[in-house]
């Protein structure tokens, strides 16, 4: 048994899911922020021209050119900041500015694409230095981040394009970091992978809260600044509450992690404390009683897990034909979610121009959007359950037809991946569904396609992070998963090709670019039929071969001497 402090644990626990849903995916809640953004009178035409002769900074001005939505176009009128949505704002347009909306969109694309980008970086970074320097160089990052966004003018707009990015980069770690927590928790690990990954996906919610503070009358600078000093909680997070380098997994006993623990020596590789009020003869006899044990058993034999055999090298784990598969059906829902979140304004804008008071729309559509984000922490934990339940469902099946002696249809070579099939089916089922929502042009029908957005996003990047965990030996799920989100950022960056597609081909009408998605989004079938066959093949090899087993290495000894040697240095 572990010896964590249960206390401890879910503190670790409650905490993890709080940071990545105050700190994390961020760069989500951009439909938001965005109209904060055009509130600041970023990369507008005029106000930049204006910004740069008189050297006025947006956030020292006691009045600004509000945005404008009206037919599909940004215009400007001098407003105050508390009285950004309202609806005489749409009543007296002067300048147009399309210009805005792409420059704004290229900053989604960009910072959206260093998510993905970075996390081969941070995957390898975090398995060569451990959790808490990187984590610390994360929070440092995070916090200039803010604080370059805080003191952005209008005529430094572009600045916005580097901390956002920054911004996104520095969330993504702190996905990662804990996603670890799960090992914590045994049998329980999957769920808490799933929820922390669906905290990351709410943390939308928080540019929601934002611009409401932002109408408020709060000033843009003060927010961003107060935003920077938070992430100190970061560092104290990482100091106290997460290991200096990786939660293992299983957990050993006397595992203990943080720099408030008890004084201890710990065994190499590993956060694992032995308690110092033994004296080193006490220490040298535990070692060489666990030397005798593993020296009783470094003869038993152990099966090969599935992932082991099969994709023993990261390589092979590249080339095998799961993994294509699989980044074709990553990178098209996810690339079909962040065109809907990077055109979400002028779509909405659209569909409103008809509407009397179309900006008191597209921001009522636009807060509506941002509340249904914060629900993907419930939704999260579904997908996990349902694997469980399958995969709970085809051991019973595989336990009745032994006792029954017939040849069961499944075997323990594909358990974990039946359950992959059954998730990432119903994944491709919610990604057309929420596709078709988005092209129907009906104002009150996007209600739904934001609650399927949202339960989409939830299962795609649940189902990811667990695929990789269950489908890849463990010491490979780092890298394998940062080449998924890598290969998956490349693809996301064609959102803004799109976007400029949609401006000026299809005269600022996304329907044609949906209609393309939706498509892609119905053919990401192949990967679930393809890891069916596969499963199939699988199962196959399994009764032709038998399971194949493998000698235990012999560790203990050699960790033990080591022991044995710190504590002769004391």
């Amino acid at each position: 048994m572990s010896q964590v402090p249960p206390i401890k644990k879910w503190l670790t626990f409650v905490t993890g899911v709080l940071e990545c849903l105050l700190f994390g995916g961020l760069i989500f809640g951009w439909a938001s922020l965005v109209i904060v953004l055009k509130g600041e009178n970023f990369f507008s035409c005029s106000s930049v021209v204006n910004g740069q002769e008189n050297g006025l900074s947006n956030s020292s001005a006691n009045t600004t050119a509000t945005p404008v939505i009206f037919s599909n176009e940004t215009r400007f009128t001098t407003l105050s900041p508390k009285n950004i949505s309202d609806a005489d704002s749409c009543a007296a347009p002067e300048n147009k500015c399309p210009y805005q909306d792409e420059q704004l969109s290229l900053v989604f694309t960009i910072a959206s694409a260093c998510l993905s980008f970075m996390a081969l970086p941070n995957g390898i970074l975090y398995d060569k230095f451990g959790t808490r320097k990187t984590r610390i160089a994360a929070s440092v990052m995070y916090a200039i981040a803010m604080l370059m966004t805080a003191f952005t003018t209008v005529a430094s707009s572009e600045v916005l394009f580097a901390s956002m990015c920054i911004m996104a980069a520095s969330g993504g770690y702190l996905l990662i970091t804990n996603m670890q927590i799960g090992n914590l928790f045994g049998d329980k690990r999957s769920t808490v992978i799933t929820l922390v990954n669906g905290a990351f996906d709410s943390s939308s919610f928080v540019f929601l809260v934002v611009l409401k503070i932002y109408e408020g009358g709060v000033s843009f600078k003060a927010i961003f600044l107060f935003y920077s000093v938070a992430t100190s909680l970061l560092l104290l997070r990482s100091l106290f509450l997460l290991p200096n380098k990786q939660f293992p997994w299983p957990l050993p006993q006397d595992y203990n992690y943080g720099i408030c623990r008890a004084k201890n020596t710990r065994l190499p590789g590993a956060d694992v404390e032995l308690n110092h009020n033994h004296d080193a003869g006490e220490l040298q006899q535990e070692a060489l009683m666990s030397n005798g044990n593993a020296q009783q058993n470094e003869e038993e034999e152990e099966e090969v897990s599935t992932p082991e055999l099969y994709y023993p090298t990261f390589m092979k784990g590249l080339k095998s034909g799961m993994f294509y598969t699989h980044i074709f059906w990553f990178s098209v829902i996810q690339l079909r979610n962040y065109f809907f979140m990077g055109t979400f304004n002028p779509w909405m804008t659209k569909l409103a121009e008809d509407n009397e008071s179309s900006c008191d729309t597209v921001i009522r559509y636009t807060e509506a959007f941002a509340i249904t984000q914060l629900f993907g922490v419930l939704c999260a934990p579904m997908n996990g359950l349902i694997m469980d339940m399958y995969r709970n469902y085809v051991t019973k099946k595989m336990v009745q037809d032994k006792q029954a002696g017939i040849e069961s249809a499944y075997t323990k070579a594909s358990l974990d991946l039946r359950s992959c099939v059954v998730a990432f089916s119903l994944t491709t089922f919610l990604g057309v569904l929420f596709s078709i929502c988005v092209v129907i042009p009906i104002l009150p029908i996007q209600y739904l396609s934001f609650v399927l957005q949202v339960i989409l996003r939830s299962f795609l990047y649940g189902g990811n992070a667990t695929f990789f965990a269950v489908g890849y030996p463990p010491r490979h799920f780092g890298k394998m998963f940062g080449a998924d989100m890598f290969i998956g950022g490349v693809v996301s960056c064609f959102q803004y090709p799109l976007f400029i597609l949609t401006q000026e081909v299809f005269q600022k009408n996304p329907m044609p670019v949906n209609i393309i998605l939706l498509v892609l989004t119905a053919l990401t079938i192949i990967h679930p039929v393809y890891l069916y066959f596969h499963c199939k093949w699988l199962d196959r090899q399994y009764r032709e071969n038998g399971p194949q087993t493998v000698k235990k290495p012999r560790k203990m000894e050699d960790e033990n001497l080591l022991v044995v040697d710190q504590v002769s240095t004391i």
